[in-house]
């Protein structure tokens, strides 16, 4: 009930303070391309930094402040684990390999932006995107390897900066965001599968 409640407020803000306009953004609907490294959050399964990620929006303009639209993340993080011993607990058994953890998670997202005023070809902006987050977790070991897949809510703060071209037709975009997930693997000793994401790339209109 307080995420619901959260949720409704700060919807009821952004709709709001979206009453200024700019005459020089003009922009109705965009998609948008980008790059994205990530850093794993809480996990002891993988915590390397990836930059095998990638996301992708479609963003629709209600006025000059505010958009509604949909986007889908995805990015895999992969860790390396030296060859070791590992032996069961009873002693019966004991196994010498080198392990390659992996992750694939895809956020898919409902999102709002507000976008501030700062100047005819920038556009500072705040979101909040909330949807489900499907991921798979794999362990990589010797000739054999370990699997499971889950879903999870997730939602994603994020801030970003959008340049629009002189000739109106695209830009590009800079974006921070937190993305939070409920999937948890306790095999793998997974209890969030949350990220930091910064992407990297560029627009362009639909009109």
């Amino acid at each position: 009930m307080k995420k619901t409640i959260f949720i409704i407020s700060f919807l009821s803000f952004i709709s709001i303070a979206s009453m200024a306009q700019s005459d020089y953004w003009r922009t109705k609907n965009i998609m948008t391309f980008n790059w994205e490294i990530a850093t794993p959050l809480g996990s002891e399964f993988t915590n390397k930094t990836s930059i095998s990620g990638a996301n992708i929006e479609f963003r629709h303009f209600v006025n000059n402040n505010f958009s509604l639209g949909a986007g889908i993340h995805w990015n895999t993080f992969e860790d390396y684990i030296s060859p070791t011993v590992y032996e069961k607990a009873d002693g019966s058994t004991a196994v010498y390999s080198d392990l390659v953890p992996q992750v694939f998670v895809l956020p898919m997202l409902v999102k709002g932006h507000y976008y501030f005023d700062a100047g005819n070809q920038l556009k500072p902006y705040v979101g909040l995107g909330i949807g489900a987050q499907y991921s798979e977790q794999n362990l990589y070991y010797n000739i054999f390897v370990s699997s499971a897949e889950n879903w999870g809510f997730a939602a994603r703060p994020e801030a970003g900066l959008m340049y629009q071209l002189p000739n109106r037709r695209g830009g590009f975009n800079l974006n921070v965001g937190y993305n939070y997930a409920t999937n948890e693997n306790p095999d793998f000793k997974m209890e969030s599968m949350s990220h930091l994401g910064y992407s990297i790339g560029g627009w362009w209109n639909l009109y």
